[in-house]
């Protein structure tokens, strides 16, 4: 509990992934990436309850054999492309597996690389912030080029995406930052309120690059693969390899 409120952990695990199909059942270390977010929270002394939410069959069962089910299955309308997170998470509300006096912890299964200590930290965060913040985001810093130099393509000709000039130092632009996917925390009934997960009084948690590998595209399970080999990041369980069989769509296996 934070403040009183219940935390319920939630990992979103729909079973059409496009861009690395059936992503959510490989493995690191032996065990799938839904099992690893769920006992990510089901290891942390703040979180009451964890739930693994999919229309899949068989996350389904694997969810039900390991005690995280949901106590049906998502519906088929909320599985969809376009479905957005917030509209599961309000549906899981409506039917009362969120009370709308709880913490919601979302743990997304394409973020293998946090730990323990990491969602630790953020659920510390938000009880020392309880007062000032609604929300616990994490983020890492965008270390490429500066979206301020990011042009559009209009009637065939280069614009510039913002009304800045692009030739100005990168070192004189301000530090941008993006959600990783790793940590949302926050207030049920604020996110609810404001149909986001990023409400207007979110706290940022700052996490390194390598950590806030999120598995998206084919690329990034190469990514993924390089950074356990070369340990450059030091798991709770010791996991240092993607478990085959696997495979990068639209790659040489």
């Amino acid at each position: 509990m934070i403040r009183g409120r219940p935390v319920i952990a939630i990992v979103p695990a729909r079973g059409g992934s496009k861009g690395i199909p059936r992503k959510n059942l490989y493995r690191v270390g032996g065990r799938t990436l839904i099992e690893r977010a769920a006992d990510l929270g089901r290891g942390c002394a703040f979180v009451d309850r964890v739930y693994i939410s999919t229309d899949d069959a068989e996350m389904y069962e694997l969810a039900s054999t390991t005690g995280y089910a949901t106590p049906s299955p998502r519906p088929a309308k909320l599985a969809a492309d376009g479905t957005r997170t917030v509209e599961v998470i309000r549906n899981l509300a409506e039917e009362g597996v969120l009370p709308t006096d709880s913490c919601l912890l979302l743990l997304q299964p394409t973020s293998p690389l946090r730990t323990q200590a990491d969602l630790d930290a953020v659920c510390r965060l938000l009880e020392a912030q309880w007062d000032n913040a609604d929300m616990i985001v994490s983020t890492s810093e965008i270390d490429g080029p500066h979206p301020y130099k990011a042009q559009i393509v209009e009637h065939g000709f280069l614009k510039p995406l913002f009304q800045r000039d692009s030739a100005v130092p990168r070192q004189s632009l301000p530090k941008t930052f993006l959600a990783n996917g790793a940590f949302y925390l926050g207030k049920l009934d604020i996110l609810l309120q404001e149909d986001t997960f990023l409400p207007s009084r979110t706290l940022p948690f700052p996490m390194s690059a390598v950590q806030s590998v999120n598995l998206d595209g084919p690329l990034d399970l190469l990514l993924l693969e390089a950074i356990l080999t070369k340990k450059l990041v030091a798991l709770d369980d010791g996991a240092d390899s993607l478990s085959p069989p696997w495979s990068i769509p639209g790659l040489p296996s």
